[in-house]
């Protein structure tokens, strides 16, 4: 299946309207805006976090083992479990919680699992696994195409739409890997909103994704071809290729940290 590729250094950061030929260049930036903040404190180091109205994030670890990654704020929460790997990557196991399921006090199934950078990640890694805790998860595209409908995707060699791929996931056992959080999905695509990132003048696009769960796509501007207006699509657009899957975590009601701090619950179970 051939698909459109974006010549960038850094695809992420591009996805999230700031291209910026340099990590150091993106975060100079940032601190000049006056927006970059402590969000956290861990090992004696801080973790800095940059958000922009747009939703466009930035997460720095100013700490051993030191880092640095975009990520994106927005969308719909998913329930999942999730377990760290390091201070940036974690394993989300996307769950299919309902109702009906708390009030039978049942476990709810796993739909999808997939590494991911996690934005609270350096101040969750040290604590236990989170289980039943809210997410919102987004897909920051490297190089993926969009088609307007099933008919063009086979046509290009799509196979199936709904897929959710984690090289990540797959990786985890490998020694000569270290962890990721890169997949590939086909998936449909609805609900397009371009905006504008208020650092950089800069215009990206999101899009909402319910199937195989519900996750925000995240593209640059120029990854939807001229031939294709998503704000006048009548029928959800189909996005496949290779991307960067980020989360954050959304507290519970109430609750002013990390899930299951407190007397706060989480997902009902």
């Amino acid at each position: 299946m051939q698909r459109t590729r974006v010549v960038c250094m850094i695809p992420e950061l591009r996805s999230i309207g700031m291209d910026f030929p340099k990590w150091q260049e993106a975060l100079e930036a940032a601190y000049g805006s006056g927006s970059l903040g402590v969000s956290g404190e861990v090992r004696g180091g801080q973790v800095l976090q940059f958000d922009d109205p747009s939703g466009a994030r930035m997460v720095v670890l100013a700490v051993e083992p030191f880092g640095s990654f975009a990520s994106y704020s927005g969308g719909a929460a998913t329930t999942a479990h999730l377990s760290m790997l390091n201070d940036i990557i974690g394993v989300l196991d996307v769950v299919d919680d309902s109702p009906m399921l708390q009030i039978a006090g049942q476990q709810a199934p796993t739909i999808s699992s997939l590494t991911a950078t996690i934005a609270q990640g350096p101040l969750l890694v040290d604590a236990p696994s989170l289980e039943y805790h809210q997410f919102q998860i987004g897909a920051l595209t490297s190089s993926v195409r969009v088609y307007a409908d099933s008919t063009e995707f086979a046509k290009d060699g799509g196979l199936k739409v709904g897929v959710v791929d984690s090289r990540g996931l797959k990786d985890i056992n490998s020694p000569a890997t270290p962890p990721h959080a890169t997949a590939e999905i086909a998936v449909e695509a609805s609900q397009w909103v371009k905006k504008v990132n208020a650092l950089t003048g800069q215009e990206f696009w999101t899009a909402t994704v319910s199937s195989p769960f519900e996750f925000t796509v995240v593209l640059p501007a120029d990854a939807v071809g001229k031939d294709i207006n998503p704000a006048n699509a009548t029928s959800p657009l189909i996005v496949a290729g290779t991307v960067q899957f980020t989360a954050s975590t959304v507290d519970a009601a109430g609750c002013g940290g990390a899930c299951g701090s407190g007397s706060c619950g989480c997902g009902g179970h």
